[in-house]
């Protein structure tokens, strides 16, 4: 083929290329392993707080089945 000819074929065949551009990884992604805990701080993975989350309350407490050892009935 002449060089214009083939110039139009491979424009014709190839366009699927430059139609769909694959997005970019993102940082860190190709890297193998775990990384430490002071690099997992760095990037935003661990957020260390000073105080611990609070435990969730019951809204109803749980009814008393048994009563307290210090109550208990003499015979």
């Amino acid at each position: 083929f002449p060089a214009e000819e083939r110039e139009k074929k491979l424009a014709s065949c190839s366009r699927h290329r430059f139609r769909y551009i694959a997005p970019n990884t993102p940082e860190n992604f190709w890297e193998v392993g775990f990384p430490s805990t002071q690099t997992c701080m760095e990037r935003g993975y661990i957020k260390e707080g000073l105080d611990p989350c609070p435990r969730p309350k019951r809204r109803q407490p749980y009814n008393a089945v048994f009563s307290p050892k210090g109550k208990e009935q003499k015979i």
